[in-house]
């Protein structure tokens, strides 16, 4: 995939990350400003409800994250959501729009449309990702107990094969869209496995050539989850 002008990759959004850490703890204590956060999601219930119990285990406030989950059916229309929402409050340190890729035609275009929005002169100084999952979500549920990499690419809807697999796993097996609180609490301490089991998954696709944001099966959930983990480590609730 081509790079766009002031685009970073993962690895070099964690190198820039890890120097403003650096930076951070180099600066006075009255200097600290909290952030505050706009995460869009394409599903209006299985990411809003795992973002919004995850906020509330890690003490972050609404008046700090704001979680919108009328991002719309396909990936361009979540952009389209965070266009408008930026437009009329643009007071967000970082931007975040979650969608999948499952069979979705206009997936590439909302990547484009993230890294449009990213380089307007308004947005300068802000970070606007994309989170994506291929095939979806869910994929990010499956990391916390499981390390396969089985691809999903073959099935009429990737994302019902990658599920049909995640319900033969406990605590899943009643899952449906909309009922994280009745396993959340089962998964939140295998929180860190997942974190690791994703980013060495995308390091291995990087390494095998695959496209950046096409890996399958990846997620970039794990991103977003580290930034609300940062900022709830810096006491910014």
């Amino acid at each position: 995939m081509a790079r766009y002008p002031g685009y970073l990759t993962e690895e070099e959004q964690l190198k820039r990350r890890a120097k403003s850490s650096q930076d951070f703890k180099r600066r006075p204590a009255f200097r600290t400003v909290p952030d505050r956060i706009l995460i869009v999601t394409e599903g209006s219930k299985t990411e809003p409800d795992y973002f919004r119990l995850l906020a509330a285990e890690l003490g972050l406030t609404t008046a700090k994250i704001i979680i919108v989950g009328d991002g719309g059916s396909a990936p361009k229309s979540v952009v389209q959501e965070t266009e408008r929402i930026l437009s009329r409050d643009s007071d967000f340190e970082k931007v975040y729009c979650v969608f999948d890729r499952d069979r979705h035609e206009s997936y590439d275009q909302a990547i484009g449309m993230v890294r449009g929005l990213s380089e307007r002169v308004a947005y300068r100084g802000k970070e606007i990702h994309p989170i994506t999952s291929v095939p979806c979500f869910e994929f990010w549920y499956l990391l916390h107990v499981s390390d396969s990499r089985k691809p999903y690419e073959n099935a009429s809807s990737p994302a019902d094969a990658l599920i049909a697999d995640l319900k033969r796993k406990r605590p899943f097996e009643e899952y449906s869209k909309g009922r994280c609180a009745s396993f959340y609490s089962q998964i939140s301490p295998m929180r860190q496995s997942a974190i690791s089991r994703a980013r060495a998954f995308l390091a291995s696709a990087r390494d095998e050539g695959s496209a950046e944001h096409h890996e399958n099966p990846s997620t970039r959930v794990y991103l977003l989850v580290e930034a609300l983990e940062g900022v709830a480590r810096n006491g910014h609730s």
